[in-house]
């Protein structure tokens, strides 16, 4: 699959939900707005020849902080953020070191395993949603600027960056859809019994 192909498809279907779904208010209009810069900015990069940064990953970087900080237990959710930004980090030297022990492809590898320990860290789909963004782009830059120390010539923040931060985003989405509907299901059930209950009582 060509790199670039999940972020893309998936920033725009986010960027429909926020500018069509969202209550019309100030937050939607930053929302739409930052997702639409980041989407514009996603080949542009800035640095020195043989260290580059893209500018939409340092959009997320801000962004995301600038979100987080909103949130309630702000110590616990950075902690949390930086446990995703020290396995990210890991796990792209994992497979820079061992590319042979990655039997999946590397979009679905990593984002199980990080989709996986999100939902452990955090409740809550904004909660998880805040830690994946600024956990993986601050692993991402740490991780390039590791590789710059040793003389690698480095792009920090491609599109194979932005396909993994996407789909794991996707699969939290999906699991926060799949959890808020088994407890309307769970509710229609508990409704129905009651009803049931009187019937037979009446």
């Amino acid at each position: 699959m060509a790199n670039g192909l999940l972020f893309y498809w998936f920033s725009w279907i986010l960027w429909i939900i926020v500018t069509f779904f969202m209550i019309k208010s100030k937050k939607r209009t930053i929302l739409a707005s930052w997702i639409l810069v980041t989407i514009l900015s996603s080949s542009i990069y800035i640095g020195t020849p043989n260290q580059q940064i893209s500018v939409a990953l340092l959009l997320v970087i801000g962004g995301s902080f600038v979100l987080l900080i909103q949130l309630p237990r702000v110590i616990y959710h950075l902690f949390a953020s930086f446990t995703i930004m020290i396995g990210y980090a890991a796990i792209l030297l994992w497979e820079k070191g061992s590319p042979v022990w990655f039997i999946l492809p590397r979009v679905i590898l990593i984002s199980f395993i990080l989709g996986l320990l999100i939902t452990i860290l955090a409740k809550g789909f904004y909660n998880q949603l805040c830690i994946c963004l600024l956990g993986l782009s601050c692993g991402e830059l740490i991780y390039g600027l590791m590789l710059s120390s040793y003389g690698f010539r480095v792009s920090i923040g491609e599109m194979q960056f932005f396909d993994v931060l996407l789909f794991i985003l996707g699969i939290l989405k999906l699991l926060d859809i799949l959890h808020t509907g088994k407890y309307k299901l769970y509710a229609v059930l508990q409704n129905n019994h009651k009803q049931t209950v009187k019937w037979q009582n009446d």
